[in-house]
């Protein structure tokens, strides 16, 4: 009989370690810390998408810049070109003035000269 006490005093006892006991007010801040870890989570996809949206509108927005100051140097090399065609404009403008000039002094010369004769002629013609 001794034997068969120790047998039964030497059973183990099954112990259930998956249930955890604590109070209701841990259990209820629990359950508020995991709501707010699914809220946050939701939140954190959220604003990944929103951060990949920004990124793809910098990058469009970078482009458009891009363009626009490809066209900036454009105008520049248009306006200097308009300038330099300006200039030359200008200085045939200055040329064709003094070869006006000098054709009005010809021709001045011309019709003096020409008077001049023109009167001899006359006066030869006249008195002789």
């Amino acid at each position: 009989m001794f034997f068969s006490f120790v047998s039964i005093g030497q059973t183990n006892q099954k112990i259930d370690t998956s249930i955890v006991c604590f109070p209701t007010q841990v259990g209820k801040e629990i359950l508020k810390d995991l709501n707010e870890l699914d809220k946050l989570k939701k939140t954190n996809i959220l604003d990944k998408k929103e951060i990949e949206e920004l990124g793809k509108k910098v990058s469009k927005q970078e482009l458009i810049i891009k363009d626009l100051e490809e066209k900036d140097k454009n105008n520049l090399v248009i306006i200097k070109s308009t300038e330099e065609k300006y200039k030359l404009i200008d200085e045939d403008n200055k040329d064709l003035r003094k070869q006006l000039k000098n054709i009005k002094t010809k021709n001045n010369i011309i019709e003096i000269v020409s008077g001049v004769l023109f009167a001899t002629i006359t006066y030869i013609q006249l008195f002789k």
